[in-house]
């Protein structure tokens, strides 16, 4: 394979249905852009982005196939590592502002909420609860979940920013499809007004650490709380959500 691209050669390397030598070629053009310097150009930022866009996918087929169960604590902390990994991948990608990949990174970072919601609703219940305990439970994990739709449309509505540009891919189409989803009273129409879609800011990509925990409230404050409130209880969710256990018993 002398005289080949590194990405002919990672092309080869797939081909041939070797993943790991695949892998390790992609590594090492993002590695060689990385560390270019002034011989950068805008050819190897472009491959090096599609290549770290294609190392990031399989970090967000992990995140998204981790369930929620019991113990609920441990499979939350999980998740949540699994989830910041996933977050700072796909925001190191818009980094490199090439435009395709920016609306790739922008539709899985919103699938990463949405994923983390979806979670919380199918997540396993504890086994010992009583009729009301459950129904507190589960109006605990609402509680939790819905901010996390709110910021998977939020994310989403960043690729119609680039529609509005005039910049459209399957990326772009792929969150318009999502919306429609998510928020049908409002983008589930053949058409979307250039009036609605308006001057949408910039997304900064931020990793929550603790996104449940922000979710659900100010952990300093709920500490202070002599008794946990339903539906905004402490900044741990694993804890707020296994407390309805606790008081399985009582009914």
């Amino acid at each position: 394979m002398s005289g080949s691209s590194p990405r002919k050669i990672a092309e080869i390397y797939k081909s041939k249905g070797d993943q790991s030598q695949y892998r390790h070629q992609l590594e090492e053009i993002v590695r060689a852009d990385g560390a270019a310097g002034s011989e950068r150009t805008d050819r190897t930022r472009n491959v090096a982005a599609h290549a770290a866009f294609e190392l990031s996918e399989p970090i967000y087929a992990q995140y998204a196939s981790l369930k929620l169960v019991q113990p609920f604590e441990r499979s939350l902390q999980e998740k949540q590592r699994s989830m910041d990994n996933a977050t700072k991948a796909f925001g190191r990608l818009v980094d490199y502002q090439v435009g395709e990949v920016t609306a790739a990174a922008t539709f899985y970072m919103a699938e990463i909420y949405a994923n983390f919601s979806q979670a919380l609703r199918e997540s396993e219940r504890p086994a010992d609860l009583g009729a009301e305990a459950l129904k507190d439970y589960e109006q605990q994990l609402a509680d939790a979940a819905h901010p996390l739709d709110e910021k998977a449309i939020a994310v989403h509505e960043k690729n119609l920013e680039l529609m509005r540009r005039a910049f459209s891919n399957a990326w772009t189409q792929k969150s318009l499809d999502r919306l429609a989803a998510l928020k049908p009273e409002t983008y589930a129409r053949a058409e979307i007004s250039s009036g609605f879609l308006g001057s949408l800011e910039r997304y900064v990509y931020q990793p929550p650490p603790r996104v449940v925990e922000a979710a659900v409230g100010n952990a300093t404050a709920a500490e202070a709380a002599p008794t946990p409130a339903t539906g905004s209880g402490p900044a741990d969710s694993g804890q707020t959500l296994t407390a309805g256990a606790d008081n399985a018993h009582s009914h």
